[in-house]
């Protein structure tokens, strides 16, 4: 059984994650 906090924090993560490479990939794409 996983901890609901893990589970959580986890999905938190992987979203911030995505939105700082969707950030990243904007930038680059209205540099280049």
């Amino acid at each position: 059984m996983k901890n609901p906090l893990d589970t959580a924090t986890g999905t938190i993560v992987c979203g911030l994650v995505l939105t700082i490479v969707l950030f990243m990939f904007v930038r680059y794409q209205l540099g280049a």
